[in-house]
């Protein structure tokens, strides 16, 4: 599994049938929206949740760790 930067402030990885994607969302931190067997099992769009840090991503998806050695400038936004 690869982080792939898809531009200045939106990255991308897939690990096994969960595909996720990463953006910035300015000052207010960043957001992840996955989309894995079960949200398209229920028709669902993909699952969002919002984190302060690059840091709380890491602690929380294994595919993410080193994000934030990735992000040079996550702590200047």
């Amino acid at each position: 599994m690869t982080i792939q930067q898809i531009d200045d402030n939106t990255y991308h990885t897939v690990n096994g049938a969960s595909a996720m994607t990463l953006t910035r969302e300015g000052s207010k931190g960043w957001q992840m929206m996955t989309s894995n067997p079960s949200t398209r099992a229920w028709n669902r769009g993909p699952s969002i949740k919002h984190f302060q840090s690059l840091q709380e991503i890491e602690a929380k998806y294994k595919s993410w760790r080193g994000v934030s050695i990735l992000i040079t400038d996550h702590a200047t936004h």
